[in-house]
C-alpha cells in the first residue's frame, strides 16, 4: 500500500486533473467523524468508517468536485473479494498484495461506485489501475455529490469475503477501521 498523498496524485492523474492541486476534505469526511458533510451538517448515525474525495482546490483558487464517471484506480496491487450494493453505487472490497495470511487481514473498500467491466471476485488489479467510475449519485435521489468513500479495514481471516458488505462493515465490533491517511 502507497502512502494516501501518493494515492491522492494517481487519483488526480487518472481524472486528467492538472498537477498541483489540492484535495480539500471537510470535518465530515474525515475517518471517525460523527458530523454530515452534506444536508443539514448535523450528526451522522455512527463514526464515519472511511474518508470521502471529491473536492479539490486548482491553482486559480476554484473549488471543484469529482463528477459522475470519474475513474477510481485501486490503491494497492490485490484481488477484489467482494463487489456489494451501497446505498449509492456498490463497494468493491480489495484485499491487498501479502495481506491474506495470519489472524486478520486489512482491506480497502472503494464505495459508490460503478465496477469497470471484468472486474468482479477473484479478478487481480494493478496498483493504479482504474477499477471503478463514480456512481451517480443524484441518479439516486441523493442530495450527496459524487465521492469515492474509501475505508481501510482490519478484520479476522475467517470472515467469509460475501459476508463483507454494508451489513457488516457499520458494525464496529466486527473490524477495526484504519484511517487511511495513516494507512
Amino acid at each position: 500500500m502507497t502512502r494516501f498523498s501518493q494515492y491522492l496524485r494517481v487519483l488526480a492523474s487518472t481524472n486528467g486533473l492538472a498537477a498541483g492541486i489540492e484535495w480539500l476534505f471537510y470535518p465530515g469526511m474525515l475517518s471517525e467523524s460523527t458530523l454530515k458533510w452534506w444536508g443539514d451538517l448535523k450528526k451522522r448515525a455512527a463514526a464515519h468508517e472511511g474518508i470521502d474525495i471529491t473536492f479539490y482546490r486548482t491553482r486559480d483558487q476554484q473549488i471543484h468536485h469529482l463528477a459522475a464517471g470519474a475513474t477510481v484506480p485501486a490503491w494497492s496491487a490485490g484481488t477484489v473479494i467482494n463487489v456489494c450494493e451501497d446505498f449509492l453505487g456498490q463497494s468493491l472490497v480489495v484485499a491487498p498484495v501479502g495481506n491474506l495470511s495470519g489472524p486478520t487481514r486489512m482491506l480497502e473498500v472503494f464505495s459508490h461506485l460503478t465496477p469497470c467491466k471484468g472486474i468482479a471476485p477473484g479478478i487481480p488489479v494493478k496498483q493504479g489501475q482504474v477499477i471503478a467510475r463514480l456512481a451517480d449519485t443524484r441518479a439516486r435521489g441523493s442530495v450527496l455529490l459524487p465521492h469515492l468513500h474509501l475505508s481501510c479495514i482490519e478484520v479476522e481471516s475467517h470472515i467469509p469475503a460475501h459476508v463483507l458488505n454494508w451489513s457488516f462493515f457499520p458494525v464496529r465490533e466486527n473490524l477495526s477501521v484504519i484511517n487511511p491517511i495513516f494507512a
